[in-house]
């Protein structure tokens, strides 16, 4: 299982972090063996809008190389959805197995096209945004329509981080990883009933 993640100015940190700690877990507990990722941005760097700075692996690369696209959100996705050579990067995604976004990540699947036909979520100041990309847009924190998993706003990272885990590898071995964040149960519990 091989993902990118997709980085770019004014993400929201925690949006990537906050899915790509449950993930890399899988790694480092041994449950994939195979997982790798790479940091894939249109430059060698990107800054947060508070200026922090991310060094990526990769620039601009074919992304149907990967399993997996993850999108996080941010300010930086306000202007994106319009930048048609990142659309156009991104597109070159599109039949990877799976596609997800965190927070307006999901403005950014929805104008490459991954969100035609399909139900999706977004941040909550965003939902009228993102109604011109998909068919439905609802108010939940994580929603799985076929392929392609969107999440709410930033704090649903997590969640959604745990969901990636328990489809890759079950639900026994998401249990150690969540426990070994101490990621609140019922919390996590309410999302997957």
């Amino acid at each position: 299982m091989n993902i990118a993640y997709i980085l770019f100015d004014e993400i929201t940190l925690l949006d990537f972090i906050g899915i790509y700690d449950p993930i890399k877990n899988i790694k480092t507990k041994g449950y994939l063996k195979d997982l790798s990722w790479d940091l894939c941005a249109t430059k060698k760097s990107i800054k947060d809008s508070f200026g922090l700075e991310v060094v990526v692996d990769k620039v601009k690369p074919d992304l149907s190389i990967y399993d997996m696209i993850i999108v996080p959100g941010g300010f930086g996705t306000r202007k994106l959805q319009y930048d048609t050579d990142f659309i156009n990067w991104l597109k070159t995604g599109e039949n990877v197995i799976y596609i997800v976004s965190i927070c307006t990540g999901a403005l950014l699947i929805g104008a490459a096209g991954f969100l035609r036909d399909k139900t999706a979520t977004t941040n909550f100041n965003e939902y009228q945004t993102l109604k011109k990309y998909c068919d439905d847009v609802v108010e939940k924190r994580i929603v799985d329509d076929q392929n392609t998993i969107t999440a709410g706003a930033v704090a649903s990272s997590l969640d959604v981080g745990l969901y990636i885990c328990q489809k890759l590898i079950g639900p026994k071995k998401t249990e150690e990883i969540r426990k070994t964040m101490d990621y609140h149960p019922k919390a996590f519990d309410l999302l997957i009933k």
